[in-house]
């Protein structure tokens, strides 16, 4: 029991994250709140649990604390779902700490109750309690490590976070059931209806996904959420479907299949002129696939392309249902460690990575910035995909990337997609040779390029592989964007009954 225990505290932290992600996303701020409310958690069970340990009945005690967190952790996904449809009513920072509470602080309190009850129970002299103890946390700890790798790479992946919270908890509540069933106690149907309810909820849930959207793809992960679903929009007074990719709740990728096109975002157009400028034969290396847009795009103007996406969804969906075509040499690995070792030279290179509205640090850091100026070809371009703030300490991530780019020894230029920088996107176009934006950048995105003497990078940093605070830095930038689309997700997936998770 003690390793089935130590694993299901570890599948309790891993699917409590992942439940949380589809509407906080996972920045650093998220996970340490589920970490710190994890170990929170513990602290109070291992004292509630030492306490009870002196109890006479303590065998019975402990059985019925592992009934109680097998119905707690059958219920997480639906406490989840109902903690999160309330959120919205908090600010940021509360609403993430106080969801972390409600989703984890029960289940978790209950497993950290089951070790020193357990040390208490074994029988033994005195002299062997430290033995016993030693004995019962390793054990505990070796479930963790089992379940941890067992969780994130295989189960949610392929099960998503309801069934396997489900069954983990039914395991974990069934066998003490039958033990203290046998010892007299009976009334071991709690844990039954506990499990009836929580799976004809699930069912309720995917009859009303059903009958309301077509998700035609929706898997957790470890990386976080991935969906397409085909949204119903209204065109010219007709009703059309549009296929869109969901990361995390963000709209990624949004396609018409009936006329073969992808939506009129400005950024795409921008990325797309760049493109139009390449001779026919540049090879050029795009960095996050999304939807595969730019890499279908950049092939149709004959342009090769080399992508690499770490999420083997993405390339899944890219491919099945955005129509990424087969001439497209996907590798999957993270981008950085593709940066590492690759032998290739491009004429561009771009950096796409979002995961929802992260970005990840360890891929823009000095470093990784001059790995890829040695694989850029001479006269060619880099360009990079981030958030619109420059300005004040909310843009000091952006000026930072600014200036990291710039000691590395290329030339760099800012060019927003809108007037608000909320409401946009920064890319960054940097390249070995100062002609290289005479020659391929289109004069209207010229005309709009924020000129360097406005950007003050004095109290901006060089991030370095010692120092990968972009994501820190860029954490009031990632928590307003989410705020603002949160506000679009409460009516959006109501509306349409999309599930938060599966």
């Amino acid at each position: 029991m003690s390793f089935l225990e130590g694993g299901s505290l570890m599948a309790t932290e891993l699917l409590s994250a992942r439940m949380m992600a589809p509407y906080f996303g996972s920045s650093i701020f998220v996970w340490a709140s589920v970490l710190g409310v994890t170990l929170g958690a513990l602290a109070l069970g291992y004292y509630q649990g030492g306490a009870l340990s002196q109890h006479e009945k303590r065998d019975k005690i402990l059985l019925t604390v592992l009934i109680i967190c097998g119905a707690l952790m059958i219920a997480m996904p639906f406490t989840a779902q109902w903690v999160l449809n309330y959120a919205h009513y908090f600010e940021f920072h509360e609403a993430v700490i106080l969801s972390s509470v409600l989703i984890i602080l029960p289940p978790v309190t209950g497993m950290g109750m089951v070790s020193p009850l357990m040390v208490a129970n074994l029988d033994g002299s005195m002299e062997a309690a430290g033995k016993r103890a030693g004995i019962v946390y390793t054990v505990s700890t070796v479930g963790g490590i089992v379940f941890t790798f067992l969780f994130g790479f295989y189960i949610i992946p392929n099960f998503g976070l309801i069934l396997p919270s489900i069954i983990t908890g039914f395991v974990l509540g069934i066998i003490p059931s039958v033990l203290i069933f046998r010892h007299g106690w009976q009334k071991p149907g709690i844990l039954g209806a506990t499990l009836l309810l929580a799976c004809g909820y699930h069912y309720m849930q995917l009859q009303i996904q059903q009958q309301s959207i077509n998700i035609l793809y929706q898997k957790e992960g470890i990386l976080g959420q991935v969906m397409v679903a085909e949204i119903p929009v209204l065109k010219d007074g007709k009703k059309e479907f549009e296929r869109t990719l969901f990361v995390n709740r963000v709209i990624q990728t949004s396609y018409n299949p009936k006329n073969d096109k992808f939506n009129d975002y400005k950024y795409f157009n921008v990325i797309g002129d760049i493109l139009g400028k390449f001779p026919k034969g540049s090879k050029m290396l795009v960095l996050g696939l999304g939807g595969g847009v730019i890499a279908r795009d950049a092939t149709q103007k004959g342009i090769l392309v080399d992508a690499v996406e770490l999420d083997q969804r993405i390339i899944e969906v890219s491919h099945s249902y955005f129509g990424l075509d087969s001439s497209v040499r996907v590798f999957r690995d993270d981008a950085r460690h593709y940066l590492n070792h690759c032998e290739e030279q491009y004429d561009l290179i771009l950096f796409d990575l979002f995961r929802g509205e992260e970005t990840p640090a360890h891929v823009f850091t000095a470093e990784s910035i001059d790995r890829t100026r040695k694989i850029l070809k001479p006269g060619g371009l880099v360009m990079i995909n981030a958030n619109g703030y420059y300005r004040g300490d909310i843009g000091k991530g952006t000026r930072s990337l600014y200036k990291t780019i710039r000691a590395m020894g290329l030339y760099v230029e800012l060019y927003p997609t809108g007037n608000a920088e909320a409401n946009s996107n920064m890319i960054y176009l940097a390249s070995n040779s100062r002609d290289t934006f005479d020659d391929f950048i289109p004069p209207y995105v010229q005309d709009s390029y924020i000129d360097s003497d406005s950007i003050n990078v004095d109290d901006a940093i060089i991030l370095t592989d010692r120092r990968p605070v972009l994501d820190h830095l860029n954490e009031e930038a990632t928590m307003r964007w989410r705020i603002g689309y949160q506000a679009f997700n409460n009516q959006f997936y109501r509306s349409h009954h999309i599930p938060m998770f599966n």
